[in-house]
Formats: C-alpha cells, sequence, structure tokens
C-alpha cells in the first residue's frame, strides 16, 4: 500500500456539489456499471486462483504482493482511466461515439 496522500497537506479537498433529484437515474446507472465491473473481476479473479490451486500452484500471496513492471503498469493506468471515464459518462448522460 502507498503512503503517498491523496491531497497535499497544504491543500484542501476539492468540494463536489450535491447531486440533482434528475442526476438519480445517472447515478444508478453508475452504479451497475461499477457493480458489473466489479465482479467480473472478482469472478475471474477466484477462478483463475481455484484452477491454479487445484493444480498445485497456490499464487494467492504471490498476487497479494506483485509489483507490476512499467509495460504493466501502463496498461492498468490505461484501463483504470477508460473505468473512470465510462463511469463519468454514466454519471453526467454525456457519452462519447460509439466504438
Amino acid at each position: 500500500m502507498s503512503d503517498r496522500k491523496t491531497y497535499p497537506a497544504t491543500k484542501k479537498p476539492r468540494k463536489r456539489q450535491a447531486l440533482r433529484p434528475e442526476d438519480i437515474d445517472n447515478v444508478g446507472q453508475a452504479i451497475l456499471t461499477l457493480a458489473q465491473e466489479l465482479w467480473a473481476v472478482k469472478d475471474r479473479q477466484a477462478v483463475t486462483e481455484a484452477v491454479l490451486k487445484a493444480r498445485g500452484i497456490d499464487i494467492s500471496e504471490d498476487v497479494d504482493t506483485y509489483a507490476p513492471d512499467a509495460e504493466l503498469d501502463a496498461k492498468l493506468t490505461a484501463d483504470r482511466q477508460a473505468l473512470v471515464s465510462k463511469i463519468v459518462m454514466d454519471l453526467t448522460g454525456e457519452y462519447g461515439p460509439l466504438e
């Protein structure tokens, strides 16, 4: 876990504007998006660890302590940014062009 603080000690966190009642559908969609993404990851991780353990390879501790190299770190960063963008689009209701 990183010792880095979310905000520098000399700065105050940004305050978020309150959600309006008409935003509730967007908030609901964002929560569903997060739940779907989280479950997919948790499901795949549990299955992967179970399959490996059944084959005599227990990777649980290795996964907990693994430090990615620069290439994997860049991929993880890009994937994280894509997920955040999708959630923000769900919250705002502003979607980009279909891919």
